[in-house]
């Protein structure tokens, strides 16, 4: 399964989420089940003791038709309301974390949740979420039936960030050991403060990133420094990057001091 899905902005940010697993989806499934069987079983109480009384002994029938299409409705309309109004999160969701969208990151609507939740019905097919297991496993993104008809996924939300967080120093960057024997860089000196930052920044946030952006930043960035250092280097683009990171402190001491 691809856990990352990236959707790159018009502004060409590429905005990454964490795709949710069958494990937490299957226990939001669960949350969520019991809340629907709990209300169908004091509602269905309430139905049978009810119409026990007005309706003849000969209609059960009737009770049972009309307890079905309550049933259904009450299946469909659960997921549905709570998706509408918690835009994309039932009370399973909420409670571990996850989230539907549209592909594209988009916020779901009425339209998509109720074509994904009508399409549960085959899901639980031959019984229990069988059919539905069965395709999010198979799918990169963990996506059942409804999700792809429907053209949504299920994530995981990031934790919000808090005011200390956006406050507090910058952690620092844990890059790996150098490769051995690796030749000083050159005209260090050359480098602007500002351009060390962003490539400061860019390690740091390199694991945040989709594969795909994280490449394309690192070699545009990887040959911005190649031109500003006159630099000759085959190193690959991390590697260059990870340097510039190491040895720029230690190149602008000189010139701190005097």
């Amino acid at each position: 399964m691809d856990d990352r899905y990236v959707v790159e902005t018009p502004e060409i940010v590429d905005l990454a989420y964490d795709v949710a697993g069958l494990g937490s989806r299957c226990l939001a499934a669960a949350v969520d089940t019991l809340l629907l069987l709990t209300f169908l079983a004091a509602f269905g109480t309430i139905i049978f003791l009810t119409l026990g009384q007005v309706v003849p002994a000969n209609a059960d029938d009737l009770v049972l038709a009309l307890w079905a299409i309550i049933s259904f409705a009450s299946l469909w309309g659960y997921y549905m309301l709570f998706e509408v109004i918690w835009a994309g999160q039932t009370p399973g969701k909420r409670l571990l974390g996850l989230r539907t969208v549209r592909e594209g990151g988009r916020p779901i609507t009425l339209a998509a949740s109720a074509i994904r939740n009508l399409i549960r019905i085959v899901d639980f097919l031959p019984f229990g979420y069988g059919l539905g297991a069965v395709v999010m496993f198979a799918d990169p993104r963990s996506r059942r039936l409804g999700d792809l008809a429907a053209g949504t996924l299920v994530v995981r939300e990031g934790a919000p960030v808090t005011l200390d967080q956006l406050t507090a120093q910058a952690a620092p960057i844990k890059l790996p050991p150098p490769p051995p024997h690796l030749p000083a860089l050159p005209n260090l000196h050359l480098l602007t403060p500002d351009e060390y930052g962003v490539t400061q920044e860019f390690l740091r946030r390199r694991s945040n990133l989709g594969r795909e952006a994280r490449t394309r930043m690192a070699d545009q960035l990887a040959q911005h420094l190649r031109q500003r250092l006159v630099l000759e280097s085959d190193l690959p683009a991390d590697t260059l990057l990870e340097q510039v990171v190491r040895e720029y402190p230690a190149a602008q001491q000189p010139s701190l001091e005097s």
